[in-house]
C-alpha cells in the first residue's frame, strides 16, 4: 500500500487543513512569496478558460535570461519531482545509484520503473558528507542514472564544485546521467560558488533540478524546472510525461517571482544562515546532535530517544521524523528553518519536553 512519506502534512483525517499547526517538517522559504507573486497568480485565474502553454515559452525565456542559459536547455515541469519521475521514464535505467541517505523520491522514481537501486553510504561521523571515494563506487557500480542531492535532503550537506565535477567524470565514464538536485541551493550564501551550472555544456551528462516551490514558497502551485546541455534529453523530459504539466496559475506567479529574485534570494540566505546557526546552537545546548548543514533545514538526533515527535505533535508542532531514511533511523529528525519567533518557540517546546520526561 502507499505511503506518504514526506513533509507538509498539516491536514486533519478529513483532509481539513489545520491552521494551529506550525509545521517544521517543509523546507519553505519562511520569508514567504515575493511581492507580486499573489497579484500575478490571481489575475492569471481569468485565463482558465483557456490551456496552459505547454511548452511554457514566456517563462522558460525570463528563466533563460536568469540564469544566463540557452532557452532550449530548460524544462519546467509540475515540480521538482515530476522532472525526477520523467527522467527514469524517459532513460528507463537498469540501474540507479544514490546516497544513503537521500531524498526519498530518487529511490521511488527507480523503483516505479524497476530498476536496481545501489547505495553510496554516507558515514554520520563525516556529518553525512559525500566524499571523493563515491566516483569509485559509480565506476564500481556503472548505474545507468546517478542522483546527487547538493546540498542533500535530508542532512543539508553542501559539495564543493570540485567533486560534482568529478562525480560527473565518473558518470560520463560508464555513460551515466548525474542529476545534481539544486533545489536548497538558494539557501545557500554564495551558492553559485557551488552549483554545476558552469558545468552544464562542458558535461552534457548532467541533468540540473531546480525549484522554484522552496525558494519562492509556493509548494501548493507546484512548479520546477530542467537544465541541461543535451536538448535530446530535454526533449525526452518533454515527451515522457502529460503536455500542461505547468498551469497558468503555476507560470503567472513564476514569471513575477524571477522579476527581482536575485535580490529576494540574497536576502534570504542571509536570513538562514543566521537563524540556521541559532537553532543550532539552541539545539546542541540540549545535548542533541546536531549534523552541519548548509540549506534551510536541520538534521538532528536525539540519542536520548524522547518521544519528540509524539510529544511535539501534541503541542501543535510538526518535526520531520527521518526514521524512513535510508541510513537513518529512530531518533533522527528534521526541522526546517523558519522565522526567529517560530524557530523560539520549537526550540522552548523541545526543551521542554526533554526536561519533563
Amino acid at each position: 500500500m502507499y505511503q506518504y512519506r514526506h513533509g507538509g502534512d498539516v491536514y486533519d483525517e478529513n483532509g481539513v487543513l489545520d491552521g494551529d499547526v506550525l509545521d517544521f517538517s517543509a523546507n519553505i522559504n519562511p520569508l514567504g512569496m515575493p511581492d507580486g507573486v499573489m497579484a500575478s497568480a490571481r489575475r492569471s485565474l481569468a485565463h482558465s478558460n483557456i490551456y496552459p502553454d505547454a511548452n511554457c515559452r514566456s517563462l522558460t525565456s525570463r528563466l533563460a535570461e536568469f540564469e544566463g542559459i540557452d532557452q532550449g536547455s530548460i524544462i519546467c515541469a509540475n515540480g521538482a519531482s515530476d522532472i525526477l519521475f520523467r527522467l527514469v521514464y524517459a532513460l528507463k535505467p537498469r540501474k540507479i545509484l544514490i546516497t544513503a541517505p537521500s531524498f526519498t523520491d530518487y529511490e521511488r522514481a527507480g523503483t516505479a520503473t524497476g530498476a536496481e537501486i545501489a547505495y553510496y553510504p554516507l558515514k554520520k561521523e563525516n556529518g553525512f558528507m559525500i566524499d571523493e571515494k563515491i566516483t569509485e563506487a559509480i565506476l564500481a557500480a556503472s548505474p545507468d542514472i546517478v542522483f546527487i542531492g547538493n546540498p542533500n535532503n535530508p542532512t543539508g550537506a553542501l559539495a564543493e564544485r570540485i567533486l560534482m565535477e568529478k562525480i560527473a567524470t565518473a558518470c560520463q565514464s560508464v555513460k551515466a546521467r548525474m542529476l545534481a538536485d539544486e533545489c536548497f541551493m538558494d539557501f545557500v550564501g554564495g551558492g553559485q560558488m557551488f552549483s554545476v551550472k558552469p558545468l552544464i555544456n562542458k558535461y552534457q551528462n548532467i541533468v540540473l533540478l531546480k525549484s522554484f516551490t522552496k525558494i519562492f514558497a509556493i509548494p501548493g502551485l507546484r512548479l520546477g524546472y530542467a537544465v541541461c546541455g543535451d536538448e535530446e534529453i530535454i526533449e525526452a523530459l518533454r515527451f515522457h510525461g502529460p503536455d500542461w504539466a505547468v498551469s497558468n496559475v503555476a507560470i503567472a506567479a513564476g514569471e513575477a517571482a524571477l522579476k527581482k529574485a536575485k535580490a529576494f534570494m540574497e536576502s534570504t540566505a542571509e536570513y538562514i544562515t543566521e537563524e540556521r546557526m541559532a537553532m543550532a546552537a539552541g539545539l546542541e545546548r540540549m545535548g542533541l546532535t546536531v549534523y552541519p548543514s548548509r540549506a534551510n533545514f536541520i538534521l538532528f538526533r536525539d540519542e536520548a530517544n524522547h518521544d519528540l515527535y509524539g510529544a511535539l505533535c501534541k503541542k501543535g508542532f510538526r518535526l520531520r521524523d527521518c526514521a524512513n531514511f535510508r541510513g537513518l533511523g529512530l531518533g533522527y529528525f528534521r526541522a526546517a528553518v523558519l522565522t526567529e519567533e517560530k524557530n523560539r518557540r520549537l526550540i522552548q517546546a523541545i526543551a521542554g519536553v526533554i526536561k519533563n520526561e
